[in-house]
């Protein structure tokens, strides 16, 4: 029996010449995986988060310099971050656009992570000037709606876990799928020879 596991390691070890034609039908199957052509409702999606992301950055950064000066730093510090993040996803969705695909391994991601990022980032912000206000209620209520915003921004970012994770697990399975094809056709013509 040991013989017989040997014999097959061995076979397997021989088998193991990577086979060009295999590799590239395996990297043309995973790029068709991983990138989703944007056509209807997603293009659509995406073109309006482009100018949600336009109108952030101009709505918050017109804020941050016209406020007037008595107006807490923290405050307008938290207005300079949603334009930086407004800028964000601007270019996000702008590489997205041109190139009409979609990186279901990256870009979805990368989309969670800002919307996630700002929440955090203007929550811990919110927490730490909360004795500054001058109204106690206001902070409170602030932190609430926070908190409200970063619960859906949470399971927006889980959702993009998750399929992050499946998709690294499809791309898993593809491999082995083709590599043991690949296997099995060396093997195959070993065993004709």
């Amino acid at each position: 029996m040991v013989e017989s596991k040997k014999s097959f390691q061995e076979q397997l070890l021989n088998a193991e010449q990577m086979n060009p034609s295999y590799k590239e039908k395996y990297e043309k199957e995973v790029r068709a995986m991983l990138e989703e052509k944007l056509t209807g409702f997603k293009k659509a999606a995406h073109i309006g988060s482009l100018v949600l992301g336009l109108i952030f950055m101009i709505m918050f950064g017109t804020l941050a310099v016209i406020l007037p000066r008595d107006f807490p730093l923290w405050g307008r510090a938290m207005f300079v971050i949603g334009a930086i993040f407004g800028l964000a996803i601007v270019g996000l969705e702008r590489r997205i656009l041109k190139r009409g695909t979609l990186n279901l391994k990256v870009d979805n991601f990368a989309i969670a992570g800002l919307g996630w990022g700002l929440i955090v980032i203007l929550a811990t912000i919110t927490l730490v000037f909360t004795s500054q206000f001058a109204d106690p209620m206001l902070s409170i209520r602030m932190i609430v709606y926070l908190l409200v915003f970063q619960i859906g921004a949470g399971v927006i970012m889980i959702r993009a876990i998750v399929e992050r994770s499946e998709v690294n697990v499809r791309e898993k399975l593809l491999e082995i799928e083709y590599r043991l094809a690949e296997m099995a056709e060396g093997m195959a013509l070993k065993d004709k020879r």
